[in-house]
Order: C-alpha cells, then structure tokens, then sequence
C-alpha cells in the first residue's frame, strides 16, 4: 500500500509537470521570454508557498546542512534543469524537448548504480528498453533538420534533471516537510533568475490577462503541485522508479498538444505511446 501511494504521487506530478510546455507555450504566444517566464513563475509559486506554509503554521527552520543541500540540488538540479529546457524551446518544437528530457530514466538509472549500489532487476531494465524505444518511436523524422543546439539544450536538461531526481531521494532530505522543501528551492530558483534578467536586461512585469495566467498556473499546477508531490512520490519509492514512471509525461503533453494545439497524430506516436506506457506498468509491477 504505501509503494501504492508513492506511485500516485509520481503521477499526479507527472501530470502536472505535462501541462508545463502549453503553458510555456501560451506564454511565449504572449509576449513573454524563457529567462523572464521562469523567473515570474517561480517568484509566484514561492508566493503561494508562504502564504499557505504561514497559513498552516509549518515549521520552516531547517539545520545548515540541510540548507546547504536544498541550495546545491536547488541550484545546480531543478534551476538548472528550467534553464536548459525552457531555452530548448527557443530552437526545437515543445513536445521534442519533452521527449529527449525524458532520457533521464537511463541517466537515473546509473548513477543510482554507482551512489546507492541500487540493484538491477529483469523488470527495470525491460522499462529502460520499452521507455527508450517508446521515446525513439514519438520522435521518429524529427531528427531531421532540428537545431543542435535545441537538442544539446534538451539533453542538458536531462542531465540537470537526473541529478535533482538523485538528490531528491537522499536520506538527508527524508523528514523534511514536501511544502517546506519545493518552498525553499523556489525561493532559489526565483533568485537566480531574477539575477539572470538583470544581467540579461531581460526583466519585466509587463503582462497581458492570457500571460498572467498561464504563469499563475505555471506556478501553481506545474511547480508547487508538481514538485511536493514528487517530493513525495520519491521518499517512498526511490529514484529509479519515479524515474520511469516520469515517463508518461510526455504522453500528456502530447495528448494536450494534439488537442489543444492542433499538433500531428500518427502511427509512430501511438506505438511509441503504447510502449512508454507499458514500461510504467512494468516498472509497477516490480514488486
């Protein structure tokens, strides 16, 4: 049951983090750049946090060392990762960067081999084979004349991200309340933006109804949501596992992206979609 309950946290952020590239999209439609989207998204999400920690009176102060490590998987993990792919979307289409961000599981997988000596069973690596097949498929021709640069970005992002997935997991972090945790990291990640659009003279406040609110959602389904559930979902079940489930990400940012946007539907994308699905459902089974 409680392996149960880990797992629907990862979906639940897995979800909210697949409506993140609409909403970035709609930003950008509107008027706003990657460096200044990210910078309001996190300012409002660290907002919304204080309001509801002060609200219901949860202890905030933490040990040095755990500050100290919240600022290094904050920094270098999760703000990392936001930079890198958000600027993806500047080179290649939305949904590719999503699908090569989702390489992480194998990059997950082995540094969890060489820090936690984590154990490699039939059913992780059939989910590596299925998940990396499923993301080859849904990309197919769209290697063909993309920007470098966009994929590099993407692929950086992947990098960043497999490194926050490991530190999220650490016993370090374990008894930290999730509020607490996603509070702190937004607060670092908004700073280091802020400082970004400074140095960038990239900062404005300037915003029309739509950009408003797809940052205000941004912030609060697709960072304060997405992430304390995470925060959740990888305590319990580990790093590899939520690993492999993030998988079916992409599976709702392209359901959104074919409905919403307008975006192709082949038959590429739906085995592709089968096969990232079946390596979630395996990855369940596991134990």
């Amino acid at each position: 049951m409680k392996n149960l309950k880990g797992i629907l946290y990862i979906l639940l952020s897995t979800i909210c983090f697949g409506v993140m590239p609409l909403l970035a999209k709609v930003s950008y439609r509107n008027g706003l750049n990657s460096y200044n989207l990210l910078f309001l998204r996190f300012l409002f999400a660290a907002i919304f946090l204080t309001y509801y920690i002060w609200n219901k009176k949860i202890k905030v102060k933490l040990k040095l060392k755990e500050i100290i490590y919240i600022f290094i998987i904050g920094l270098l993990g999760y703000t990392s990762t936001a930079i890198t792919l958000f600027s993806s979307y500047n080179y290649i289409p939305i949904g590719l960067s999503g699908m090569i961000l989702h390489l992480y599981p194998v990059i997950v997988t082995l540094l969890s081999l060489i820090i936690y000596k984590e154990k490699i069973n039939i059913n992780i690596i059939l989910s590596l084979i299925l998940s990396i097949m499923g993301i080859y498929l849904l990309v197919g021709e769209k290697y063909y004349s993309i920007s470098i640069k966009g994929m590099q970005l993407a692929f950086a992002a992947a990098v960043f991200y497999s490194l926050y997935v490991i530190g999220a997991s650490n016993k370090i972090l374990k008894n930290i309340n999730s509020y607490v945790l996603t509070f702190y990291i937004s607060i670092i990640a908004a700073i280091s933006m802020f400082t970004i659009c400074i140095y960038k003279n990239q900062l404005s406040f300037s915003l029309n109804f739509n950009s408003l609110v797809s940052v205000l959602l941004l912030s609060f389904i697709s960072t304060i949501i997405a992430l304390t559930a995470f925060m959740e979902g990888v305590k319990i079940i580990g790093p590899t596992q939520s690993a492999i489930l993030g998988n079916l990400e992409p599976i709702v940012g392209m359901i959104l992206g074919i409905v919403m946007l307008g975006e192709s539907f082949n038959f590429y994308i739906i085995i592709g979609s089968l096969f990232i699905v079946l390596s979630a459902i395996v990855i369940c089974l596991r134990k």
